[in-house]
């Protein structure tokens, strides 16, 4: 993780496109709005028009269940025009080159979602946030949260490493929140007014989410 860690770094340090830079200056391959996950089951979908959109790519088989496997044209397809069908991550880290294929299973017949399966390629998860003066301490760790809760319920998310990116401006202090989550696992850049905190786990499923920061 050190040396994912220190790839990124260098991406904030020296670049806006934090991803363009890392795929362009480091030896894992990185994939941006990775899919994560695809609805399992037509009855989930309640939209006419979405309903629609699927059909035009045989989303569903005739028992009403979707696909287990797609292609690159068959993600950019969901994620451009029915968004509602399909669960992105900011990014992930692999090992190796991805092959342009994407595998999904329900852990049970009627889940909501099918969950990707890659744990032999998959190494790290980015997520990425943004806040602004208006945004408390409360604000932020609910967030934060969210991402690492939602990560979690997909099993091979759950077993890889973890980064969360963060931009705050420099009057909001997030070090306790930091600590809490990452212990020691964390460092920052700064540049003018926002300072851009990068923090990590080894493994997702080790952060200990049972307490808060904040009160609930």
């Amino acid at each position: 993780m050190k040396k994912i860690v220190s790839d990124i770094h260098n991406a904030i340090q020296n670049s806006r496109k934090t991803i363009e830079f890392l795929t362009q200056n480091s030896s894992w391959t990185w994939l941006a709005n990775y899919p994560i996950a695809v609805v399992n089951e037509i009855t989930r979908i309640k939209d006419e028009e979405s309903l629609k959109d699927l059909q035009k790519i045989s989303f569903f088989d005739s028992q009403g269940f979707s696909k287990s496997s797609y292609t690159e044209e068959e993600i950019k397809y969901l994620i451009h025009n029915v968004p509602t069908a399909i669960k992105t991550a900011y990014c992930l880290c692999l090992k190796q080159k991805h092959n342009g294929e994407y595998s999904f299973r329900e852990k049970f017949q009627h889940d909501r979602w099918k969950k990707i399966t890659d744990e032999a390629n998959f190494e790290a998860l980015l997520a990425s946030s943004k806040f602004d003066d208006s945004d408390t301490s409360k604000v932020i760790e609910t967030e934060l949260r969210d991402i690492m809760r939602s990560s979690k319920e997909i099993p091979s998310l759950k077993a890889i490493g973890f980064v969360w990116i963060v931009t705050v401006p420099k009057t909001l202090k997030i070090e306790d929140i930091l600590e809490h989550y990452f212990l020691d696992n964390h460092i920052f850049v700064e540049k003018g007014r926002k300072i851009t905190y990068i923090a990590w786990a080894d493994k997702l499923a080790d952060i200990n989410m049972r307490y808060f920061v904040n009160k609930p």
